[in-house]
C-alpha cells in the first residue's frame, strides 16, 4: 500500500509513482525509513529511554512515520509498563495532593494519620496504574475494530505496539497534574493563597481534564494515522 494514501501498489515497478497520489513507490517499498525505535536497539539502557522518549513527545508523526510497525513488540511492552508505573506515580501523587486538600478543607481525620495517607497514596497508584493497562487494552480491541470496519490495515498487535509507545504521553500529563495539584495545596498551606482561591483551582483543574484530554486523542490519532498504511 501506498505510505501516503492506501492505495494499492501490486504490480507497480520500484521506480513508479502510486497512481492515486504521485508519490514515490519506493517510499513505501525499499525507502520507507521504517526502522526499530532506539529503545528496541542495543546500548545504554538509560539513553535509549530518554530517546525514544523525547521522540515519542516532540515529534510523535515523526515517530510513528518511521517505526516499524510488524515486529515483536516484547521490547515496546516493556516500555509502555515502565511508563505505566512512572506515570501512575505522579498521576497516582496528584489524586493524592488533591484528596490530601480536600480532606485538610472539610476536616477528615484520616488525612492527619500518616499511615492512612501513605495506604491512599499506594492505592492512588496501582489504581491509576490498572486504568492506564484497561485503557489501552480498551482502545486497541476498538481501534483494531472499527479499523477491520473501515479497511484500514491497523490489526490489534499494531495498534497495541503503537500504543506502547504512545504511553509516553502520559508523562507531561502526569507532571502537569501534580504540579497543578501539589503547588496549589503547598501555596495554602504556606499562605500564599487563600481558600477562598479553591473555586478557580478547581476550575482550572476542569480545563486541564479537557486539554490534557484532547492532547492524548491527537497524540494517539497521529500515531494510528501513521502506522496504518505501514507495509512493515
Amino acid at each position: 500500500m501506498c505510505e501516503t494514501c492506501g492505495y494499492t501498489l501490486d504490480g507497480l515497478t520500484d521506480d513508479g509513482n502510486c497512481p492515486e497520489c504521485g508519490q514515490s513507490v519506493r517510499l513505501s517499498r525499499l525507502d520507507d525509513g521504517r526502522t526499530a525505535p532506539a529503545w528496541e536497539r542495543p546500548g545504554n539502557v538509560i539513553w535509549r529511554f530518554a530517546d525514544t522518549t523525547g521522540s515519542v513527545i516532540v515529534r510523535p508523526s515523526v515517530f510513528y512515520r518511521t517505526l516499524a510497525t510488524r515486529q515483536s513488540s516484547h521490547l515496546a511492552l516493556a516500555y509502555g509498563r515502565t511508563l505505566w508505573v512512572l506515570s501512575a506515580l505522579l498521576l497516582g501523587g496528584a489524586l493524592y495532593q488533591h484528596a490530601m486538600w480536600f480532606g485538610e478543607v472539610a476536616g477528615w481525620a484520616w488525612t492527619r494519620s500518616p499511615g492512612r495517607a501513605f495506604a491512599f497514596l499506594g492505592l492512588a497508584t496501582v489504581a491509576t496504574y490498572l486504568v492506564l493497562w484497561l485503557t489501552t487494552r480498551l482502545a486497541a480491541l476498538l481501534t483494531a475494530w472499527e479499523a477491520a470496519y473501515r479497511g484500514y490495515r491497523l490489526p490489534k498487535p499494531v495498534v497495541l505496539r503503537g500504543l506502547y509507545y504512545h504511553a509516553a504521553h502520559y508523562l507531561p500529563v502526569g507532571l502537569i497534574a501534580l504540579a497543578t495539584t501539589g503547588g496549589y495545596r503547598f501555596a495554602v498551606q504556606r499562605q500564599w493563597l487563600g481558600y477562598e482561591t479553591a473555586s478557580t483551582y478547581l476550575i482550572v483543574l476542569c480545563v486541564e481534564v479537557v486539554v490534557l484530554a484532547g492532547y492524548l486523542f491527537r497524540t494517539y490519532w497521529a500515531g494510528m494515522r501513521n502506522m496504518m498504511y505501514a507495509n512493515r
